[in-house]
């Protein structure tokens, strides 16, 4: 019997290991998904470098929707070395959109310009609280471009 069992469970998962290794999630923006919660949601971070320019669109557990966000602004704590000023907050501002009927307090687009972020290739922050899909979440790391998953 368990040499029977054996065969089913290795039959088992072969069958199913292409469906789970394939299992990605490809950031509609080009952008760096930063994972909240067990893929309960995403967030994409996209850096325009050369505007000093950071965009986030709050997506659905698959980053493939948007998800409409209450709050007006997401803040970024960034890490920086003491040499380029030391760690910071950066607010990322609630983005209306008209063709969407995005509106601030329900939109799924944040943006922030700052003189920092320009020429940035990576960087690593803490988002301070970040309420999607009916639950704050507090603390979760943002790795640029590498995502957080």
């Amino acid at each position: 019997m368990r040499v029977r069992m054996a065969i089913y469970a290795a039959m088992v998962a072969l069958f199913w290991a292409p469906y789970a290794a394939a299992h990605e999630h490809h950031p509609p923006h080009g952008g760096s998904l930063q994972v909240f919660g067990e893929e309960a949601a995403h967030l994409e971070l996209v850096l325009d470098a050369e505007e000093g320019r950071l965009t986030a669109y709050a997506l659905d557990g698959e980053a493939e929707g948007p998800v409409r966000l209450a709050q007006r602004a997401i803040r970024l704590k960034m890490d920086a070395p003491a040499s380029k000023g030391g760690a910071y907050t950066l607010t990322l501002k609630a983005v209306a959109n008209p063709l969407t009927g995005e509106t601030i307090g329900a939109t799924s687009q944040f943006e922030a310009v700052s003189p920092r972020l320009k020429g940035l290739k990576s960087f690593e922050g803490t988002f301070q609280a970040v309420t999607l899909r009916g639950f704050v979440f507090r603390g979760v790391r943002a790795r640029y471009p590498q995502g957080n998953e």
